[in-house]
């Protein structure tokens, strides 16, 4: 796991061992091949390399990407510029690559979610999920999802097909109004 992050983010970010667990593996954007989430820190002298917007990487807020078939992400408004700070606790994602998934060395697609690492992570699939009478009113999925809790609200970290999206789960349900 950590040569995947390393040969992802090279020295830009580490594991964050203050979260457990600290990863979680789940066929997050629904390709079939099992993906990588790892909770992390920025490397020291790092922050100008994360915040590039050429680096390898796809840097985004999942609080701000709107739902699929919502108001806010039936108006088109893209989304603020994120940066990233010292102190933000950041989720990697590395989308997995064929049979081997996560641990290919060809499997590079990554993304760094400012906001989106949560304590009590767990992956939930697509088909728990629907049948939970906890989760009435879920986001559009098309893979398996991260539930944490960010910010004492209990919520999903989902691929939206194009993007990382969060939406609060049973109780705090997001209409992006």
């Amino acid at each position: 796991m950590v040569d995947a992050l390393a040969r992802v983010f090279d020295k830009a970010v580490s594991l964050d061992e203050a979260h457990a667990p600290s990863f979680v593996v789940g066929d997050f954007n629904g390709d079939g091949s099992e993906d990588l989430a790892i909770v992390t820190k920025a490397n020291e002298n790092s922050l100008a390399e994360i915040n590039n917007e050429l680096a390898n990487w796809i840097l985004e807020d999942p609080r701000a990407i709107p739902i699929p078939g919502s108001k806010a992400a039936n108006e088109l408004q893209r989304p603020k510029p994120v940066k990233v700070e010292k102190t933000d606790s950041l989720l990697a994602i590395i989308h997995g690559v064929g049979a081997q998934g996560w641990r290919n060395s060809e499997a590079r697609q990554a993304f760094l979610l400012r906001n989106g690492g949560g304590t009590k992570i767990l992956v939930r699939s697509i088909n728990d999920l629907r049948r939970d009478p906890a989760t009435p009113r879920l986001p559009p999925l098309r893979g398996d999802a991260i539930s944490e809790t960010t910010n004492g609200r209990q919520g999903l970290i989902f691929w939206t097909g194009a993007k990382y999206a969060w939406s609060a789960t049973a109780t705090e349900v997001r209409t992006n109004k």
